[in-house]
């Protein structure tokens, strides 16, 4: 039965083929393009007055990801994202807590829009991939 399910009207899968048959790479592969995307951000950002806002103006690549890759991507981007900001972009370095009371609250509205805007406007599955 298992043979049959891996041969598809044109003939056996590829490996490439299976590899996109397993479940969450959609997910692990959004989250990776956030966390790249997040250090690139952070690098930028380092030793600039606007540092603070760098959370704000993520959402806007959250929110791409998370139409493209799903809602699993979208919460898994965010919080990955959340984490290296706080962890590298805000003092004290290669801590999660954050000092500053408006890069706290900024960190904190990019959570809130990332998942709350993941759950409510992103596909459940990847857009990618969706036939």
């Amino acid at each position: 039965m298992q043979v049959v399910h891996l041969i598809s009207k044109t003939g056996v899968k590829t490996a490439a083929g299976k590899l996109w048959t397993i479940p969450l790479i959609n997910a692990a592969i959004g989250g990776l393009v956030c966390a790249l995307a997040a250090l690139a951000l952070t690098a930028a950002a380092n030793g600039h007055a606007w540092k603070n806002l760098a959370p704000l103006i993520f959402t806007g690549v959250l929110l791409i990801i998370a139409g493209l890759f799903g809602a699993r991507a979208g919460i898994i981007g965010t919080v990955l994202a959340g984490m290296i900001f706080a962890s590298f972009l805000f003092n004290p370095m290669g801590n999660i807590q954050v000092a500053d009371e408006s890069a706290r609250g900024n960190l904190g509205w990019m959570m809130l829009i990332g998942i709350g805007f993941s759950f409510l406007f992103a596909p459940p599955t990847s857009g990618i991939r969706r036939h």
